[in-house]
């Protein structure tokens, strides 16, 4: 063989993300995207008026970072663009952490974080949640006893979702810098009614902030996320950055949602409004359920049975949920939030499901 290094890598079992979903009859609430479907002239409009070159030439990025600093009150200097918040969190640890070093994260969620700490031999501790979705302090206390690089804090967390308030993370901030550990907020749903951790960065230097265009802002197809710090960490953080953060496709979108933000609030208000009205008929079939802040939403059932039949039969009507989880999450499922209209067609199967006892 001739890689002699990271030979552990042999061991971890790395899986492409599950496609053959029917795009064109199905009813995608399986991984928090954009339910509904962008209009007909939507990237018409993002290239209108782009040079006749735009495909021929590589990417021209700067405008962006100058859009992205602008519309988050921050400077440029304090910004680097990466390949969605999983790049953001793969450049972190590659320039941050060595091999046995201690990390933590909410558990369970986003799963990159556990393929990452495999992948960079690092120890990754699960800070769990008690039955009532709360987070389990002891735990919380021990891995602070751990000397630990960074703590990974989701903000809210999906898909158990709890959120932290600015006097929390200054908190959190605080403890993590008296033993000289990175804090990173990771605000993929923010926009959906979190506080942001944003205007703690100034205070604090052990802070760092990951963004995403894939939920509020609708396009995860563009793989556009990016990391805020403050100056003094982006110029190690952004040092590592490939020769061309994005491609001009994905600048382009990303640079046409900032300029019409008033599209994208417009999509959160209604994701906002269909979020409590579905709560409202999960309740009214007997389900437990809880969002607040996500685009999302968690359903209980009474048992794994329950969840799994559930998820096959919808699954069968081209509807695609998420879940079960592993233990103890094993009875509950995920879906995504779009407008009222289009989930409609969720309730009817759920309904239906509950008359043909799949659940009871």
């Amino acid at each position: 063989m001739f890689i002699k290094n990271n030979l552990h890598l042999k061991n971890i079992q790395r899986n492409r993300v599950a496609e053959g979903r029917n795009l064109v009859k199905g009813l995608r609430l399986d991984r928090n995207e954009k339910v509904d479907l962008w209009p007909k002239n939507f990237i018409h409009q993002v290239l209108k008026g782009k040079p006749s070159s735009f495909f021929s030439t590589y990417p021209e990025i700067t405008s962006l970072y100058k859009k992205i600093a602008k519309f988050d009150k921050i400077s440029e200097e304090q910004i680097l663009l990466t390949s969605g918040i999983d790049g953001s969190i793969k450049n972190l640890l590659s320039l941050i952490t060595k091999p046995k070093d201690v990390i933590a994260v909410l558990s369970p969620t986003y799963a990159m974080y556990q393929v990452y700490s495999k992948i960079f031999q690092l120890k990754l501790f699960k800070i769990g949640y008690t039955e009532n979705y709360n987070i389990k302090k002891k735990e919380f206390d021990k891995f602070f006893k751990l000397r630990p690089k960074i703590l990974f804090l989701p903000n809210p967390n999906q898909p158990i979702e709890n959120t932290f308030g600015l006097k929390e993370i200054k908190k959190i901030a605080s403890r993590c810098k008296k033993i000289n550990c990175f804090l990173v907020v990771d605000e993929a749903y923010y926009h959906f009614g979190a506080k942001s951790a944003l205007p703690l960065v100034k205070k604090f230097k052990n802070l760092i902030v990951l963004r995403t265009f894939s939920k509020a802002f609708g396009v995860p197809s563009i793989r556009a996320g990016y990391t805020i710090s403050c100056k003094e960490n982006m110029k190690i953080l952004s040092k590592a950055r490939i020769a061309h953060e994005l491609s001009s496709v994905s600048v382009a979108i990303a640079e046409y949602l900032i300029d019409n933000y008033k599209v994208v609030k417009k999509n959160v208000a209604k994701i906002k409004a269909s979020r409590k009205l579905i709560k409202k008929k999960l309740k009214n079939l007997g389900l437990e359920n809880r969002s607040q802040y996500g685009n999302y939403i968690l359903i209980k059932f009474k048992n794994s049975k329950e969840s799994t039949k559930v998820v096959q039969f919808l699954k069968e009507k081209f509807i695609y949920v998420k879940g079960p989880y592993q233990k103890p999450w094993d009875s509950f499922i995920n879906i995504s939030i779009g407008p009222f209209s289009i989930m409609r067609r969720f309730l009817i199967g759920l309904k239906e499901a509950k008359r043909k006892k799949v659940f009871f």
